[in-house]
């Protein structure tokens, strides 16, 4: 059984948690229809928010502004024509949001009517008293936080590529950002719905036992997860991952493409997903939804911020959510709960202390069911609702992280950072697999236990040094990980026997088969990976238009089996990032990019020696535009991955591989070659319109193999070719200001799975989404989020002939009520 945390109160029971959030959903219905009769003027009660506005004309921002605070601006642009705004970052009540964008304009913004403004000329000889402004953000604090910016993209820097905290368009590979607004718009709540909204990323399921499923790019696995830019490992472990996080204490979702082993160590060369969290302001601020959706959805959210002393030198924020659902599978129910809790203390003016705990359970009764199909590979066209497990099949699951962060700025400017996190991962999972015995499909159970630990430190100093007459930048750093990856688990006795259950997928009842007991010794494992890494990485500025960035990394990382006492090592891997960025003029920017990262193999050839990593080697080639001060980023890049040093089988060679149970000795010659394009359109075309737009194709092909038929043949051939990618939302003008609609769509080509006996396929396929907002007062709003529109049916995922088939989800609604403190 699961361990009980510490902070895991006794366990509400389904009938119990679904009543209080329904509770919950149906008083903030109540409060959100008293609220409007007893509002008072929007000034008075319109919340503090964060913003984080990029520089532009002055009309373009005071309307960003607007939208983003939640009130109406009615005035004539050509009042402001050829006026500049170097925008507005921090939180601010609305009032003094406008006075601080319109100092020095010779304008005011004057409440006509609640949460309606309208400039007028500033009084001759007035003198503009600002209300008290409080820095609510450390000068050591994040500025690239979206959180209130109400916007599609992001202004401010991003480090998950080099750590030198460069904007999208000075980064020299492909880089997405996924903002808390685009989050909150589309209803997004889950690490799998980021991915399969962020261009370039793959999200499939039905290969995975639980609640996440596997992700990829370009053509390849992702097989590592930073939070805030330490990495850590997924979890997945062949048959089950764990890493399907809750979006909702996350700012934004920071992704770059290609290989990334500068800061990650060892991996694909595929993409990192950086998460990264929420951070507590001075001012106090909190909010309140709750949320109603098909299948009996219900969720509510609190999340509240605020100065703990007088001086605000200390700050907390925290955010609970509770979520229980039933799904369109039959005997699914899902149960989740999390707390996040993080304090910033400034230690000194200079000195930022930051702490926190993330601790979330998931109960599930049921898993989502992987289907089988005919044996030529055939769909059996089965109801959506249709699951082939049982009653007994769970999901239960903690996840606790604790972090810890210490940034100190020099008086030079160099700043210096530590941070470490540490990661604990339970399961206990039962679940019903497939097989056919004699031509008769037959289940199989099978339970496992899982604990796995994980620890990630990274330090790091940053900052500028004069060289030739100029400025540069430069950072340096040295990581360290370590993943304790523990588990025990079994299957029933009949398990791939003829005395398995049989089963009849038209006419399955889930309650058929009584719950078997499982021997937990049949199956164990105990491995313990440890990475560690010295990292640098300068940006030279050559002239004002041409900037070169070059790095490297030295990694160490070793692999303990501690089941078998077997072991491999990479020793003093040498990992290079190099960059060139040059600026076309002051919107549009060409680069060009090399980077690498490695993968350890544990394969050796015939003299007895442990096969080189395979290297993952990424060549990218662009243009970036950066228009209205940021607000808007359109990319363009193609590339080529290399993934070289593939074991293959060595059949030159002596049989058995000495020293090995391997029928062959290997040696490294396979290699695998990716190519594609990836286009971007992020942010504010026009006022009140938010736009994300990206389009991908990728062609990954065997060069070499063991097999020689399998070159010039696609490598994945459930991995889509081409992607389109579209989230949009627009604010109405006018008197319709209070509403705001929108949508997505998500569109990919066939994929298959195929051997000689079998060909699964999912032909191509379109997905639409809608979703409306209204705002009943500077307050209180609501949102209805309606998915998979025209109720197109499709699978996620193909798998194999006797599971890993997993049907998408029909056409489902989600009315949420969002409440502003």
């Amino acid at each position: 059984m699961i361990r009980r945390h510490p902070l895991d109160g006794p366990k509400p029971t389904p009938c119990l948690l679904a009543a209080l959030l329904r509770a919950a959903f149906a008083g903030s219905l109540a409060l959100a229809a008293a609220l409007p009769a007893a509002a008072q003027s929007a000034s008075e009660t319109a919340s503090v928010r964060n913003h984080a506005i990029g520089p532009g004309a002055l009309g373009d921002v005071l309307s960003s502004y607007a939208a983003a605070a939640g009130v109406q601006l009615v005035f004539d642009p050509a009042l402001l024509a050829g006026q500049h705004s170097s925008g507005l970052q921090g939180s601010h009540g609305v009032r003094e949001g406008f006075e601080l964008l319109l100092r020095g304009s010779g304008f005011r913004a004057v409440e006509k009517s609640p949460g309606v403004y309208a400039l007028e000329p500033r009084p001759q000889g007035s003198t503009t008293a600002l209300p008290a402004v409080t820095v609510t953000e450390s000068v050591l604090g994040n500025p690239a936080i979206t959180e209130g910016s109400g916007s599609y993209t992001a202004s401010g820097p991003a480090t998950s590529a080099t750590a030198l905290g460069l904007s999208l368009r000075e980064t020299p590979q492909s880089v997405s950002v996924l903002t808390r607004q685009q989050m909150d718009d589309q209803g997004l709540m889950t690490l799998d719905d980021a991915v399969k909204n962020v261009t370039g990323l793959v999200m499939q399921k039905g290969y995975y036992v639980g609640e996440s499923g596997n992700f990829s790019a370009r053509g390849f696995p992702i097989d590592s997860l930073m939070l805030d830019g330490l990495p850590t490992s997924l979890g997945a472990n062949g048959t089950f991952n764990a890493d399907n996080e809750d979006l909702a204490i996350y700012d934004r979702v920071e992704v770059v493409r290609g290989a990334t082993g500068l800061l990650s160590g060892s991996g694909n060369p595929s993409a990192s997903i950086n998460m990264v969290r929420k951070r507590p302001t001075a001012e106090a601020q909190g909010a309140f939804s709750a949320s109603v959706g098909s299948w009996d959805k219900y969720r509510v959210q609190v999340d509240g911020s605020k100065a703990l002393n007088q001086a605000g030198t200390l700050r907390g924020r925290a955010v609970i959510t509770a979520q229980d659902s039933r799904s369109f599978a039959d005997s699914v129910h899902d149960r989740n709960q999390q707390f996040y809790g993080i304090l910033e203390a400034d230690l000194t003016p200079a000195t930022l202390l930051t702490a926190g705990v993330h601790y979330r359970r998931v109960d599930n009764d049921g898993l989502y069911s992987r289907l089988p199909t005919n044996t030529d590979g055939s769909f059996l066209d089965l109801n959506r609702s249709t699951n082939l497990g049982n009653d007994f099949d769970k999901w239960e699951q903690t996840t606790t992280t604790v972090f810890a962060e210490l940034e100190h700025r020099f008086d030079n400017d160099w700043k210096a950072r530590l941070a470490a996190t540490r990661r604990w991962q339970e399961v206990d999972m039962m679940f019903s697999g497939f097989a056919r015995t004699a031509g008769v499909l037959r289940q199989n159970t099978q339970a496992y236990e899982l604990d796995n630990r994980q620890d990630s430190v990274d330090a790091r100093l940053s900052g500028e040094y004069a060289l030739f007459g100029r400025k540069h930048e430069l950072v340096i750093g040295a990581g360290w990980r370590r993943l304790e990856n523990h588990g025990t688990g079994g299957w029933a006795s009949y398990s791939w026997t003829s005395s398995a259950p049989a089963i009849d997928p038209a006419n399955w009842s889930n309650s058929a088969v009584p719950e078997p007991s499982i021997d937990s010794s049949l199956w164990a494992q105990q491995v313990t990976t440890r990475q560690s890494g010295l990292y640098a990485a300068t940006r030279i500025n050559v002239s004002d238009s041409l900037k070169l960035i070059a790095g490297s990394r030295l990694s160490w990382y070793e692999s303990e089996n501690l089941r078998n006492d077997t072991r491999y090592q990479v020793m003093r891997e040498v990992t290079p990032y190099g960059g060139v960025v040059y600026d076309l003029d002051d919107k549009h920017s060409v680069y060009a990019s090399y980077t690498r990262i490695f993968q350890p193999q544990s394969a050796y050839n015939a003299s007895g020696s442990l096969l080189d990593p395979i290297t993952g080697s990424n060549y990218e080639a662009g243009i970036k535009g950066e228009y209205y001060g940021g607000r808007l980023n359109a990319s363009l890049a193609v590339f080529q991955i290399d993934q070289e040093n593939r074991a293959i089988s060595d059949t030159s060679g002596p049989s058995p591989c000495p020293g090995t149970t391997s029928i062959y000795c290997s040696r490294a010659s396979g290699k695998v070659e990716s190519k594609g394009v990836e286009l971007e359109v992020s942010g504010e075309p026009l006022p009140g319109w938010q736009l994300v737009a990206g389009y991908t194709y990728v062609h990954a092909e065997y060069v070499k193999d063991a097999d020689p038929a399998n070159e010039g043949r696609r490598f994945d051939t459930a991995y889509p070719t081409h992607q389109f990618k579209l989230s949009t939302d627009y604010r109405l003008p006018g008197e319709l200001d209070r509403w705001r609609v929108g949508g997505s769509v998500y569109a990919q080509s066939a994929i298959y799975e195929a051997d000689t006996s079998y060909r699964i396929e999912q032909k191509r396929y379109a997905l639409v989404g809608l979703h409306a907002g209204y705002r009943l007062d500077a307050r209180t709003s609501l949102r209805l989020n309606v998915n998979n529109l025209f109720d197109r049916k499709y699978y996620e995922g193909v798998g194999w002939t006797t599971g890993g088939n997993q049907y998408g989800a029909p056409r489902n609604f989600m009315l949420t009520v969002n409440y502003q403190l």
